[in-house]
């Protein structure tokens, strides 16, 4: 598991380096290597150390449906005209993910309320933030993304419930994995929806977050 999430974060950090270079073919094939990364580490963390079957399926399809939504995003760099479709479709894809990690973690932890009213808080704060920052997105596309970001923020609150409740290695590792995720999708947003200048710095930042959190919440498998 560590010489693949070693793999994996070679090809996130060329992802990176070509990104910045505006390499975007090249930058999105390693893109698609390093979400597969993701994945491999999961299935092989899971076989090694085969301890809950179910954590390891819900979080296995959490970073698949990742992996499709990163292909999609990925698609939007070179064929900028389908821009909208496939930023709404990859979205979608990563909010099923998310769902999916929350169903991991709320197994473990059973119900929380606090975490979902911290998911509530997410979802109202998105909205707060589309207007404040005057983003560029449909009217059809607001809910989804206020839903979307709700369940970041179920997601982060659910696997700090863990994290903090039972002081485990893999849920701190989780529950890392999450506030990244958090991170990066803010800039995703940021860089997608406003007239951002100096959008380098921005990728950056996103995708030096996103890598980490994926291989932190597939190491949580791992680890288990």
């Amino acid at each position: 598991c560590y010489l693949l999430s070693a793999l994996t974060v070679v090809f996130a950090v060329l992802c990176v380096l070509l990104r910045r270079k505006n390499k975007s073919f090249e930058g999105m094939l390693c893109k698609f290597m390093a979400s597969f990364g993701f994945i491999s580490i999961a299935v092989v963390g899971y076989c090694l150390n085969p301890v809950d079957t179910y954590y390891f399926c819900m979080m296995c399809f959490s970073v698949l449906f990742g992996f499709f939504g990163d292909v999609l995003l990925g698609i939007k760099e070179v064929a900028p005209t389908f821009k909208s479709k496939l930023v709404a479709l990859g979205t979608l894809y990563f909010l099923v993910g998310h769902i999916f990690a929350i169903c991991a973690f709320v197994s473990s932890s059973g119900f929380n309320s606090p975490a979902l009213i911290t998911g509530i808080f997410g979802a109202v704060l998105a909205l707060v933030m589309m207007k404040v920052f005057k983003m560029k997105i449909d009217k059809k596309l607001r809910p989804v993304m206020a839903v979307y970001y709700g369940a970041l923020f179920y997601k982060a609150a659910s696997a700090a419930v863990l994290a903090f409740g039972t002081g485990k290695e893999p849920f701190i590792v989780a529950f890392i994995g999450t506030v990244l995720f958090i991170i990066s999708d803010t800039c995703l947003g940021i860089l997608y929806f406003t007239p951002v200048k100096r959008k380098n710095i921005w990728v950056t930042i996103e995708l030096s977050s996103y890598y980490p959190a994926q291989i932190l919440l597939a190491m949580s498998v791992a680890l288990m």
